[in-house]
């Protein structure tokens, strides 16, 4: 049995086809939960979809940072508080039969960045975790459909 404080990579989003739609502005069905610094974009789709069998999967974004340094200490610190306070999402995916993809993004200061991580991503998961997240109508793309065209 996985430990209720583990971060597997089964649960880390990293499909481009699920981490487009949560960035395009005019999709009605991707919620924004933003809490201080933090922002969140959550779309429900078909667990099918996801390649894993998982409830859950969650991509951080730090931003643009001055430094490598720095962004990859900004998506340490997101990582790790999301990791320690990801149990009420978990809870509530892990018998539906979609999941829920995160997109986690920080929006604050360079210097600040640990503390305000700390801070507001709780708030926000726990925002999250309140939401009324509908389950997704149907899947990203059918094997069997054709590619979709655009008109010229």
């Amino acid at each position: 049995m996985p430990r209720p404080t583990a971060f597997p990579r089964s649960r880390r989003l990293k499909r481009r086809r699920l981490i487009r739609p949560l960035f395009e502005r005019d999709r009605t069905d991707v919620q924004r939960v933003r809490a201080g610094t933090v922002v969140l974009l959550t779309r429900t789709v078909p667990r099918a979809d996801t390649g894993h069998d998982v409830g859950l999967q969650v991509g951080f974004a730090p931003g643009r940072r001055r430094t490598n340094a720095l962004r990859t200490q900004v998506r340490r610190h997101l990582r790790e508080t999301f990791r320690l306070h990801q149990e009420a999402l978990l809870g509530r995916f892990g018998d539906r039969p979609d999941a829920l993809t995160v997109m986690v993004l920080f929006r604050g200061r360079d210097a600040d960045a640990g503390a305000a991580i700390r801070r507001d991503l709780p708030r926000a998961l726990a925002r999250l975790a309140d939401a009324d997240l509908q389950v997704a109508d149907r899947p990203l793309s059918t094997p069997d459909a054709p590619p979709e065209t655009r008109p010229s």
